[in-house]
């Protein structure tokens, strides 16, 4: 009997059945398609690269800046066609890199645009491009009996999907989560009462449901998933739960039909009769064949290490925010890459902005909106960093126009997870020099209440 550290790695390469990973390969660039021309349909170039007069960087990236209009349009463009060969099959592993990195850049310019699942969609690009995902329903016409995977290119898709649910969970580890069902008891609030779901939804009963049950599923999931007796009720737990935050929630677009799509990874096609004879029945998958595709299809060293650090850096880097000094979700400060989803809810009920110098008599009001956006305004309500980073561009439009050593204060009223009205940042600091450092406490920061 071979010792364990050997049985894993020989069960990882066993060759599988690759038709749930062309289908999954399909839906997802679909999925991108969509994406991407709902970005030309809302002219998201215009209203957060061209209108806006500031970009609100992430921590070490501050040089990544917009490309010129035009370039920007036509890296849409380019993501869109690599989003469609995908769902084609053709050129396959490079339009996967090109959407990763080109998506990437986009994701990355202003933090204001952050959403776990660009994040993940990013995440299943790079993992596409390390498969042979194209080996069935392609134009390649690649024979599906020809050409088996190893397993392990169907697992990394199911472990990256049972970390966002489990990682999701343990974020709902919070007092507020569990002892005051915060802040679902908040988000159900702002559900229609037009509604036929709104007064079921809205009950006491259907809070604790939604907020323990939520809870129980995204913990689960690992088990629900992945241990075959009990995934067919697990499958059914998730696809209500999914169904019920595309009711719920309205700021989280194709996520959870993404979700959904996901559930297919963790079945092979002849656990679904009625799929595999849609599919053309069973594949043959004899010695012979098993022989060829291991004298072929061995993985890379650099493969092999660049899944490994892939997978470490996605156990790990969730974790980063405990032990940063800042309150990890009312700052967001190690917050985003985390899978921290709907943990938190705050209603911005004032945010204005003051410039004021020794030869102005009383401060002057900024027009916030002059220079940021409404989607850069919510960031600036949970991110101090970008408080700081409009407070310092202020500043500097300020003496553009004669200002003396200006001072930027700002007013912003928010009301977290369903607590009484309170400041966000002190009204009385020159927020324009303030300093900052993820590993120091911000004392112009007002603590929550």
């Amino acid at each position: 009997m071979k010792p364990f550290r050997f049985k894993l790695p020989d069960w990882c390469a066993t060759p599988v059945d690759p038709r749930m990973l062309g289908l999954y390969r399909i839906v997802f660039g679909l999925f991108m398609v969509y994406t991407f021309l709902n970005y030309f349909r809302i002219d998201l170039v215009e209203k957060m690269f061209v209108e806006p007069m500031i970009n609100f960087s992430y921590d070490y990236l501050h040089w990544l800046q917009p490309m010129p209009e035009i370039a920007m349009h036509l890296l849409l463009g380019l993501l869109l066609l690599c989003a469609i060969a995908i769902s084609l099959g053709i050129f396959f592993k490079w339009s996967c890199r090109v959407l990763a990195i080109g998506y990437a850049y986009i994701f990355l310019i202003d933090k204001s645009i952050y959403n776990n699942h660009i994040y993940l969609f990013i995440l299943l690009a790079l993992l596409f491009s390390m498969t042979d995902a194209d080996g069935c329903y392609s134009l390649k016409k690649r024979s599906v009996r020809q050409q088996l995977i190893p397993r392990w290119q169907v697992l990394i898709f199911q472990l990256q999907i049972v970390i966002v649910y489990f990682y999701g969970g343990l974020a709902k580890l919070t007092k507020d989560w569990l002892l005051d069902c915060q802040p679902v008891r908040v988000l159900v609030s702002q559900f229609s009462d037009e509604n036929i779901l709104g007064p079921l939804i809205k009950s006491e009963f259907a809070i604790y449901v939604i907020n323990y049950g939520g809870l129980i599923i995204d913990l689960g999931a690992p088990l629900f998933l992945w241990y075959k007796p009990v995934r067919r009720w697990g499958i059914i737990l998730f696809i209500g739960f999914n169904a019920l935050n595309s009711r719920i929630f309205s700021d989280i677009g194709i996520f959870p039909y993404v979700m959904l799509a996901s559930l297919f990874i963790f079945y092979e096609v002849t656990d679904i009769p009625w799929l595999e004879k849609l599919l053309g029945g069973k594949t043959k998958d004899s010695d012979k064949v098993r022989i060829k595709f291991f004298k072929g299809k061995k993985i890379s060293q650099l493969k092999l290490y660049g899944l490994c650090a892939f997978i470490i850096f996605q156990l790990l880097f969730p974790f980063r925010g405990h032990f940063l000094p800042n309150d990890l979700d009312y700052t967001t400060i190690g917050n985003r890459f985390s899978w921290r989803m709907k943990v938190d809810t705050r209603k911005l009920n004032q945010m204005e902005f003051f410039i004021n110098s020794p030869e102005i008599e009383s401060p002057v009001p900024v027009e916030v909106h002059t220079f940021i956006n409404d989607v850069q305004i919510k960031c600036a309500s949970m991110d101090p960093r970008c408080v700081a980073d409009f407070a310092k561009f202020l500043k500097q439009e300020a003496i553009k126009y004669d200002a003396q050593n200006p001072m930027v204060t700002a007013n912003i009223k928010i009301e977290y997870n369903g607590r009484a009205e309170q400041y966000f940042i002190d009204p009385n600091v020159d927020l324009s020099e303030v300093s900052y450092s993820p590993f120091k406490k911000l004392d112009w920061v007002i603590p929550v209440k």
